[in-house]
């Protein structure tokens, strides 16, 4: 009973999170409001990049109750793995400057290669990402403190083709595109709003299909990739093989090692 308390507990979070963040996004994407604030022209990558960085840290603020929410207050009143909050949010911080420098720099990428070789140019570079970011898996999980597991082939091509198809899809629409910034951020909000049906038909396809999506989203500033209630405020799930796992599978191993007497 109590972990089915704690699991419907954390959906709830997630709910809330996507009820807050989903329309904001969709405001955003429909009202095309990237081309008020972001720049129109070329201008040094430092800048493009500082752009980045602005909407990534306008994400993590949004973010960040939520993520307290599911990932310290309620572990802690469930009897769950129940950090001391300056140690919880060392580790959501840590855990965000990697999030933080692939979407970003990812982004960048995207950017550049818009810019030189157009729409197939950012097609292909956000391939190249994606590809990156499976080679990286292993090296981020440590560093996020998770074990790293394998990421077979199965679960992260159908999961690279739905997210290579809704950038590209995207693309040809023209208020989208990737030359400059306010057209790249239009395009991968779109990207985030299209994550979400793609997140639910890869789960009934293969749940490590759709965690893989979650994951490989981040090469497409993926919004809504740790907003579920697996990953939400777990920075140690954010790189999960599988989606949808019921929290109380892995209550022994929280229990184990990150339980704080107070």
């Amino acid at each position: 009973m109590e972990s089915q308390s704690y699991s419907r507990a954390r959906t709830a979070a997630s709910l809330m999170a996507l009820a807050a963040m989903g329309p904001l996004v969709a405001v955003a994407f429909v009202y095309q409001l990237p081309s008020t604030f972001f720049p129109h022209v070329e201008g040094p990558e430092w800048l493009d990049w500082l752009a980045f960085a602005v909407l990534y840290m306008a994400y993590a603020t949004a973010s960040l109750p939520f993520d307290v929410w599911a990932g310290y207050w309620l572990p802690c009143r469930h009897q769950r793995a129940c950090r001391l909050l300056p140690v919880y949010l060392g580790t959501l911080f840590r855990a965000e400057s990697a999030q933080f420098a692939v979407m970003t720099l990812s982004a960048l990428a995207l950017l550049e290669a818009g810019r030189r070789w157009g729409a197939p140019g950012a097609a292909a570079a956000y391939a190249a990402a994606q590809a990156g970011l499976v080679l990286l898996r292993p090296h981020l999980a440590r560093y996020l403190g998770a074990e790293p597991q394998p990421l077979p082939a199965r679960h992260w091509l159908p999961a690279a083709a739905w997210n290579l198809a809704s950038f590209a899809l995207l693309l040809q629409l023209p208020w989208c595109g990737a030359a400059t910034v306010h057209h790249l951020v239009e395009t991968l909000l779109g990207c985030a709003l299209l994550s979400l049906p793609g997140y639910w038909l890869l789960c009934r396809l293969s749940r490590g299909a759709g965690g893989a999506m979650l994951f490989l989203s981040w090469a497409g500033f993926g919004l809504f990739s740790r907003a579920t209630p697996d990953r939400l405020g777990l920075p140690e799930r954010w790189l999960a093989a599988e989606a949808g796992e019921p929290v109380h599978r892995f209550r022994n191993e929280l229990d184990a090692s990150q339980i704080i007497s107070t």
